[in-house]
């Protein structure tokens, strides 16, 4: 599987650096599971893409959530959570061609992620399947 070679912007005490990272194209288990900054509340209400889906006899709602003042988003289940389902987002820079998956987390919410200028879809395992919401892009 070919590697993708991005360059971020980070800012530390007033300067910026360049620092060189690596993400792997299409979702793998080699990729970094903990790319977010730190895990999201729940306490934001901006629902920008959701599926519900009936699987096994349960019923569970997923949601991307949106923080537009701190351009971030985060994976949560709104609904028909149970100790054991796990959350994530998948990040694209490319439309969702490619992405990274962050996480998968044993919690109600993921990460909370950077979401500016890139594509974002909020996932769910429950009862041994995947499920995810469209993308979403951000445009700052």
């Amino acid at each position: 599987m070919p590697l993708v070679r991005r360059r971020t912007t980070a800012v530390l005490a007033g300067l910026f650096l360049a620092l060189p990272t690596l993400a792997l194209t299409g979702p793998s288990a080699l990729a970094d599971t903990n790319c977010g900054s730190w895990p999201g509340n729940g306490i934001a209400h901006h629902d920008v893409k959701t599926r519900t889906i009936t699987h096994g006899g349960r019923t569970v709602k997923v949601a991307l959530v949106n923080q537009r003042l701190s351009d971030h988003s985060f994976a949560a289940v709104r609904s028909g959570y149970r100790s054991g389902d796990q959350t994530w987002v998948d990040r694209s820079y490319d439309g969702g061609s490619t992405w990274t998956q962050c996480g998968p987390f044993n919690s109600k919410f993921s990460n909370d992620l950077n979401n500016y200028r890139n594509s974002m879809r909020a996932c769910v395992r429950f009862n041994g399947e995947s499920f995810c919401t469209g993308w979403y892009y951000d445009e700052g």
